[in-house]
Protein backbone atom coordinates (compact mmCIF):
# COMPACT_ATOMS: atom_id res chain seq x y z
CA UNK A 1 0.00 0.00 0.00
CA UNK A 2 1.26 3.46 -0.86
CA UNK A 3 2.09 5.63 2.15
CA UNK A 4 4.15 8.75 2.84
CA UNK A 5 6.24 8.85 5.98
CA UNK A 6 6.10 12.64 6.25
CA UNK A 7 3.73 15.35 5.17
CA UNK A 8 4.72 16.83 1.80
CA UNK A 9 5.71 20.48 1.59
CA UNK A 10 3.59 21.11 -1.51
CA UNK A 11 0.76 19.42 -3.42
CA UNK A 12 0.36 20.66 -7.01
CA UNK A 13 -2.57 19.74 -9.27
CA UNK A 14 -3.51 20.18 -12.87
CA UNK A 15 -7.12 21.41 -13.22
CA UNK A 16 -8.95 20.05 -16.28
CA UNK A 17 -9.17 16.27 -16.28
CA UNK A 18 -7.51 16.13 -12.86
CA UNK A 19 -8.86 18.31 -10.07
CA UNK A 20 -12.19 19.13 -11.69
CA UNK A 21 -14.83 16.99 -13.33
CA UNK A 22 -15.53 17.15 -17.05
CA UNK A 23 -17.50 20.20 -18.17
CA UNK A 24 -16.66 22.48 -15.26
CA UNK A 25 -13.76 24.60 -14.00
CA UNK A 26 -15.07 24.50 -10.43
CA UNK A 27 -14.01 21.78 -7.98
CA UNK A 28 -16.57 19.84 -5.99
CA UNK A 29 -17.42 20.71 -2.40
CA UNK A 30 -15.41 17.63 -1.38
CA UNK A 31 -12.40 19.00 -3.26
CA UNK A 32 -12.69 22.38 -1.56
CA UNK A 33 -12.88 20.64 1.83
CA UNK A 34 -9.72 18.63 1.15
CA UNK A 35 -7.82 21.67 -0.17
CA UNK A 36 -8.79 23.59 2.97
CA UNK A 37 -7.52 20.70 5.10
CA UNK A 38 -4.16 20.85 3.32
CA UNK A 39 -4.00 24.55 4.19
CA UNK A 40 -4.97 23.88 7.80
CA UNK A 41 -2.08 21.41 8.07
CA UNK A 42 0.29 23.99 6.53
CA UNK A 43 0.86 21.95 3.37
CA UNK A 44 1.25 24.35 0.45
CA UNK A 45 -1.19 23.95 -2.44
CA UNK A 46 -0.56 24.75 -6.08
CA UNK A 47 -2.35 24.64 -9.42
CA UNK A 48 -0.65 23.98 -12.76
CA UNK A 49 -2.61 24.87 -15.87
CA UNK A 50 -2.47 25.91 -19.48
CA UNK A 51 -4.43 29.03 -18.52
CA UNK A 52 -2.57 32.25 -17.84
CA UNK A 53 -2.01 33.25 -14.23
CA UNK A 54 -4.43 36.20 -14.52
CA UNK A 55 -7.13 33.80 -15.67
CA UNK A 56 -6.25 31.38 -12.87
CA UNK A 57 -6.58 34.09 -10.26
CA UNK A 58 -10.03 34.88 -11.63
CA UNK A 59 -11.09 31.22 -11.76
CA UNK A 60 -10.02 30.34 -8.22
CA UNK A 61 -11.69 33.49 -6.94
CA UNK A 62 -14.97 31.70 -7.65
CA UNK A 63 -14.03 28.54 -5.76
CA UNK A 64 -14.83 29.81 -2.29
CA UNK A 65 -11.43 29.02 -0.79
CA UNK A 66 -10.48 30.83 2.42
CA UNK A 67 -6.92 31.37 1.14
CA UNK A 68 -4.99 31.94 -2.06
CA UNK A 69 -2.92 28.96 -3.27
CA UNK A 70 0.78 29.34 -2.72
CA UNK A 71 1.60 28.51 -6.36
CA UNK A 72 -0.17 29.05 -9.69
CA UNK A 73 1.68 27.73 -12.74
CA UNK A 74 0.21 29.27 -15.89
CA UNK A 75 0.68 28.94 -19.63
CA UNK A 76 1.95 25.36 -19.27
CA UNK A 77 4.96 26.66 -17.38
CA UNK A 78 5.49 29.91 -19.28
CA UNK A 79 4.80 31.84 -16.08
CA UNK A 80 3.97 31.31 -12.43
CA UNK A 81 2.35 33.32 -9.68
CA UNK A 82 4.02 33.15 -6.29
CA UNK A 83 1.13 33.36 -3.83
CA UNK A 84 3.52 33.64 -0.90
CA UNK A 85 5.22 36.77 -2.22
CA UNK A 86 2.24 37.78 -4.39
CA UNK A 87 4.49 38.16 -7.41
CA UNK A 88 4.02 37.07 -11.02
CA UNK A 89 7.04 35.69 -12.85
CA UNK A 90 7.06 35.48 -16.66
CA UNK A 91 9.54 32.78 -17.63
CA UNK A 92 9.11 32.23 -21.36
CA UNK A 93 7.14 33.80 -24.21
CA UNK A 94 6.78 33.09 -27.90
CA UNK A 95 8.24 35.90 -29.98
CA UNK A 96 6.23 37.56 -32.74
CA UNK A 97 8.32 35.71 -35.34
CA UNK A 98 7.64 32.36 -33.66
CA UNK A 99 3.90 33.04 -33.53
CA UNK A 100 3.79 34.01 -37.20
CA UNK A 101 5.78 30.92 -38.21
CA UNK A 102 3.64 28.50 -36.18
CA UNK A 103 0.34 29.86 -37.45
CA UNK A 104 1.49 30.15 -41.06
CA UNK A 105 2.98 26.66 -41.27
CA UNK A 106 0.04 24.98 -39.53
CA UNK A 107 -2.57 26.73 -41.69
CA UNK A 108 -0.62 26.09 -44.88
CA UNK A 109 -0.89 22.36 -44.14
CA UNK A 110 -4.36 22.40 -42.53
CA UNK A 111 -6.20 25.48 -43.88
CA UNK A 112 -9.47 24.78 -42.06
CA UNK A 113 -7.99 24.93 -38.55
CA UNK A 114 -9.14 27.45 -35.99
CA UNK A 115 -6.31 29.15 -34.11
CA UNK A 116 -6.36 31.32 -31.02
CA UNK A 117 -4.12 33.15 -28.55
CA UNK A 118 -4.66 34.97 -25.26
CA UNK A 119 -4.04 38.70 -24.96
CA UNK A 120 -5.01 40.93 -22.04
CA UNK A 121 -7.54 38.43 -20.72
CA UNK A 122 -9.28 38.06 -24.10
CA UNK A 123 -9.01 35.10 -26.46
CA UNK A 124 -8.32 36.19 -30.03
CA UNK A 125 -9.39 33.61 -32.57
CA UNK A 126 -9.75 33.06 -36.29
CA UNK A 127 -13.46 32.23 -36.11
CA UNK A 128 -15.95 31.15 -33.47
CA UNK A 129 -17.10 27.58 -34.03
CA UNK A 130 -19.13 25.32 -31.75
CA UNK A 131 -16.10 24.29 -29.71
CA UNK A 132 -15.05 27.91 -29.21
CA UNK A 133 -18.55 28.87 -28.06
CA UNK A 134 -18.63 25.96 -25.61
CA UNK A 135 -15.20 26.89 -24.23
CA UNK A 136 -16.21 30.54 -23.87
CA UNK A 137 -19.31 29.64 -21.87
CA UNK A 138 -17.53 27.02 -19.79
CA UNK A 139 -14.68 29.34 -18.86
CA UNK A 140 -16.77 32.52 -18.69
CA UNK A 141 -14.35 34.37 -20.93
CA UNK A 142 -14.48 36.77 -23.86
CA UNK A 143 -13.74 35.73 -27.45
CA UNK A 144 -12.84 38.19 -30.18
CA UNK A 145 -12.53 37.29 -33.87
CA UNK A 146 -9.53 38.97 -35.52
CA UNK A 147 -10.02 40.80 -38.81
CA UNK A 148 -6.53 39.86 -39.98
CA UNK A 149 -4.42 36.95 -38.69
CA UNK A 150 -1.40 39.24 -38.49
CA UNK A 151 -3.02 40.74 -35.40
CA UNK A 152 -2.09 37.55 -33.58
CA UNK A 153 1.63 38.19 -33.99
CA UNK A 154 1.67 41.88 -33.22
CA UNK A 155 2.89 41.12 -29.69
CA UNK A 156 4.56 38.15 -27.95
CA UNK A 157 2.31 35.67 -26.16
CA UNK A 158 2.88 32.52 -24.12
CA UNK A 159 1.03 30.02 -26.34
CA UNK A 160 -0.73 29.41 -29.66
CA UNK A 161 -3.75 27.11 -29.48
CA UNK A 162 -5.56 24.84 -31.92
CA UNK A 163 -8.84 23.34 -30.66
CA UNK A 164 -9.98 20.44 -32.83
CA UNK A 165 -11.97 17.23 -32.69
CA UNK A 166 -10.20 14.08 -31.49
CA UNK A 167 -10.27 12.76 -35.06
CA UNK A 168 -8.54 15.86 -36.41
CA UNK A 169 -6.08 15.76 -33.51
CA UNK A 170 -4.84 12.39 -34.68
CA UNK A 171 -3.98 13.97 -38.04
CA UNK A 172 -2.41 17.24 -36.93
CA UNK A 173 -0.44 16.20 -33.84
CA UNK A 174 2.28 14.24 -35.73
CA UNK A 175 2.78 17.15 -38.12
CA UNK A 176 2.89 19.66 -35.26
CA UNK A 177 5.57 17.59 -33.55
CA UNK A 178 7.56 17.40 -36.80
CA UNK A 179 7.85 21.20 -37.10
CA UNK A 180 9.02 21.79 -33.53
CA UNK A 181 12.55 23.09 -33.06
CA UNK A 182 14.88 24.61 -30.46
CA UNK A 183 12.57 27.64 -30.16
CA UNK A 184 9.12 26.13 -29.65
CA UNK A 185 7.37 22.83 -29.02
CA UNK A 186 3.86 21.42 -29.31
CA UNK A 187 2.00 19.67 -26.50
CA UNK A 188 -1.45 18.16 -26.23
CA UNK A 189 -3.19 19.73 -23.23
CA UNK A 190 -6.56 18.07 -23.77
CA UNK A 191 -7.69 15.38 -26.19
CA UNK A 192 -9.07 18.26 -28.29
CA UNK A 193 -6.44 20.97 -27.67
CA UNK A 194 -2.97 21.28 -29.16
CA UNK A 195 -0.77 24.12 -27.91
CA UNK A 196 2.57 25.54 -29.00
CA UNK A 197 4.75 27.04 -26.27
CA UNK A 198 8.36 28.11 -25.89
CA UNK A 199 10.71 25.13 -26.07
CA UNK A 200 11.85 25.63 -22.47
CA UNK A 201 8.38 26.18 -21.05
CA UNK A 202 6.91 23.32 -19.07
CA UNK A 203 5.19 22.90 -15.74
CA UNK A 204 8.18 21.08 -14.28
CA UNK A 205 10.56 23.99 -14.88
CA UNK A 206 8.12 26.44 -13.29
CA UNK A 207 7.80 24.12 -10.30
CA UNK A 208 11.59 24.09 -9.94
CA UNK A 209 11.75 27.90 -9.99
CA UNK A 210 9.14 28.24 -7.25
CA UNK A 211 10.69 25.55 -5.07
CA UNK A 212 14.16 27.08 -5.38
CA UNK A 213 12.77 30.46 -4.34
CA UNK A 214 11.31 28.98 -1.15
CA UNK A 215 13.88 26.30 -0.34
CA UNK A 216 11.40 23.47 -0.95
CA UNK A 217 13.02 20.13 -1.75
CA UNK A 218 11.43 18.67 -4.89
CA UNK A 219 11.29 15.27 -3.22
CA UNK A 220 8.74 16.79 -0.84
CA UNK A 221 6.39 17.74 -3.68
CA UNK A 222 3.43 15.61 -4.82
CA UNK A 223 1.94 16.41 -8.21
CA UNK A 224 -1.18 15.27 -10.08
CA UNK A 225 -1.90 15.40 -13.82
CA UNK A 226 -3.66 13.62 -16.64
CA UNK A 227 -2.20 14.44 -20.07
CA UNK A 228 1.00 15.22 -21.98
CA UNK A 229 1.48 18.80 -20.79
CA UNK A 230 1.66 17.39 -17.23
CA UNK A 231 4.49 14.96 -17.98
CA UNK A 232 7.35 17.22 -16.83
CA UNK A 233 5.38 18.21 -13.73
CA UNK A 234 5.02 14.58 -12.65
CA UNK A 235 8.64 13.78 -13.49
CA UNK A 236 9.97 16.81 -11.58
CA UNK A 237 7.96 16.30 -8.40
CA UNK A 238 9.19 13.82 -5.84
CA UNK A 239 5.98 11.86 -6.37
CA UNK A 240 3.89 12.10 -9.53
CA UNK A 241 0.39 10.68 -9.84
CA UNK A 242 -1.45 10.35 -13.15
CA UNK A 243 -5.22 10.09 -13.20
CA UNK A 244 -6.65 6.74 -14.22
CA UNK A 245 -8.44 8.65 -16.99
CA UNK A 246 -5.10 10.06 -18.16
CA UNK A 247 -3.13 9.47 -21.35
CA UNK A 248 -0.81 6.50 -21.64
CA UNK A 249 2.32 8.63 -22.08
CA UNK A 250 1.52 10.51 -18.86
CA UNK A 251 0.94 7.29 -16.93
CA UNK A 252 4.45 6.22 -17.93
CA UNK A 253 5.83 9.41 -16.35
CA UNK A 254 4.02 8.83 -13.05
CA UNK A 255 5.01 6.96 -9.92
CA UNK A 256 1.39 5.96 -9.36
CA UNK A 257 -1.97 5.98 -11.13
CA UNK A 258 -5.04 7.16 -9.24
CA UNK A 259 -7.67 4.66 -8.19
CA UNK A 260 -10.55 6.83 -9.41
CA UNK A 261 -11.13 9.13 -12.39
CA UNK A 262 -11.48 12.90 -12.29
CA UNK A 263 -15.26 12.49 -12.59
CA UNK A 264 -15.13 10.51 -9.33
CA UNK A 265 -12.99 13.14 -7.58
CA UNK A 266 -10.05 10.76 -7.98
CA UNK A 267 -7.37 13.40 -7.38
CA UNK A 268 -9.06 14.61 -4.22
CA UNK A 269 -9.72 11.07 -3.00
CA UNK A 270 -6.01 10.28 -3.51
CA UNK A 271 -4.94 13.33 -1.51
CA UNK A 272 -7.40 12.51 1.25
CA UNK A 273 -6.32 8.87 1.46
CA UNK A 274 -2.56 9.05 0.97
CA UNK A 275 -1.57 12.60 1.96
CA UNK A 276 -4.04 13.52 4.68
CA UNK A 277 -4.42 9.85 5.67
CA UNK A 278 -8.04 10.34 6.62
CA UNK A 279 -10.53 7.48 6.56
CA UNK A 280 -12.19 7.55 3.13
Amino acid sequence: MRTYSNDPALVACDIDGTLTQDGTVHPSSYAVEVIEELHRRKIAFGLASGRGTDDLLHVIGEWGLSFQPELLIGGNGSEYYDGILQENHVLYSLSTDMIREIITVMLDRFPDLNVSIYRNGVRLLRFEDEMAVHSRKRNNMQNRIVEDLSEMWEEPCFKVMFRVSEEVMRRIEPFAQSICNEEYRATKTQTTMLEFVHAKANKGNALKCFCQAHQIDLKDVIAYGDISNDNELLLTAGTGICMINGSEDTKKCADYVSERSNNQDGCVYDIDKYVLKRSV
